[in-house]
């Protein structure tokens, strides 16, 4: 290995536990490009970390990951929702757009939370879904029915067209076209010069990998359709002590339901009617039928495992 590419077992071990600085990282990145054995050491090593977080731990959804890259005094989300608003004929300023973030609280001071993205679009009447774990076939399914779409990307693999070693979604881009004929996509990105950039497919889909594939799909009301994408639970294992509190959560959940219900003005009915604001539902929880118990706690539990997805955890006092 040249001694200017010189990598120490220190360093290295370092690049794959994640704790490298931007310099170091791409000290490494650098050095692999010229040695195969180092280039093999890092795939393995990529390999066994996705088999590790399959067998041991459910994929965290970085919901409150920051989106936060800046070019001078443009922060790359509001730049994205600029874009956005531009190309449904909505004229705005990237000045009147801040404003509007820090005041709703949705702009932090390091940069855009994953889950806030695309609250200034709402702000200008337009509709927003949010979902992870989408495909590039989504991608293009989704542009050509004339949506605009908002992507969540490590913006170093992007910018280097190199395997992410971040981890951390941290930039956002817009996406205008793609092409998968021609393995090409075309992206806003707030940290180029040009107005849009091409990259490849695959050097975009790695660094989208970071954000568990975090897409924002807009379009006007009147055209955007809906398609439900909740996120994905099926690898969350609950502990069987959360059993009584998945119970209580689904008795306290219609014990609200209830007291809403009552505080508009609804009664007990034998059968439902929405003209007399009457309905059979309004029992205690343990007398309603089994189907509606069914119902609450699968609310409920599908809630647990959500805030355990997210990276939290539930520590009984």
């Amino acid at each position: 290995m040249n001694k200017d590419n010189y990598i120490s077992n220190e360093l290295l071990a370092a690049f794959l536990d994640g704790n490298t600085n931007a310099v170091d990282t791409m000290r490494v990145l650098k050095a692999a490009e010229q040695d195969e054995e180092l280039q093999e050491i890092i795939r393995i090593a990529s390999e066994v970390d996705e088999d590790m977080a399959m067998t041991v731990a459910p994929t965290i959804i970085p919901m409150t990951a920051i989106a936060a890259k800046k070019k001078e005094n443009y922060l790359c989300d509001i730049e994205c929702e600029e874009f956005v608003l531009r190309q449904f004929g909505v004229e705005t300023t990237h000045k009147s757009l801040l404003d509007t973030a820090y005041k709703n609280c949705w702009l932090r001071e390091k940069g855009m939370p994953l889950y806030n993205i695309g609250r200034l679009l709402e702000k200008n009447n337009l509709s927003v879904s949010r979902r992870y774990n989408s495909t590039i076939e989504e991608v293009d399914r989704l542009l050509s029915a004339g949506n605009q779409l908002i992507a969540v990307v490590d913006d170093f693999a992007l910018d280097n067209e190199l395997p992410s070693a971040n981890q951390h979604p941290n930039h956002a881009v817009a996406i205008s076209s793609i092409s998968i004929e021609t393995n090409e996509i075309i992206l806003f990105n707030p940290n180029t010069d040009e107005e849009l950039t091409t990259y490849s497919i695959e050097s975009f889909a790695e660094a989208w990998r970071q954000s568990n594939h975090y897409l924002v799909v807009i379009n006007t009301t009147d055209k955007f359709v809906y398609e439900p994408s909740p996120i994905a639970l099926d690898d969350v294992e609950l502990p069987d002590d959360l059993a009584e509190l998945r119970e209580a959560i689904a008795e306290n959940a219609h014990e609200i339901w209830a007291k809403n219900r009552k505080d508009q003005g609804w009664t007990y009915g034998p059968e439902r009617n929405d003209k007399k604001k009457e309905t059979p539902d309004m029992i205690p929880y343990c007398n309603l039928p089994e189907s509606e118990k069914l119902y609450d706690r699968e609310m409920a539990m599908q809630t647990l495992k959500l805030v355990k997805k997210l990276g939290y955890e539930i520590v009984k006092k």
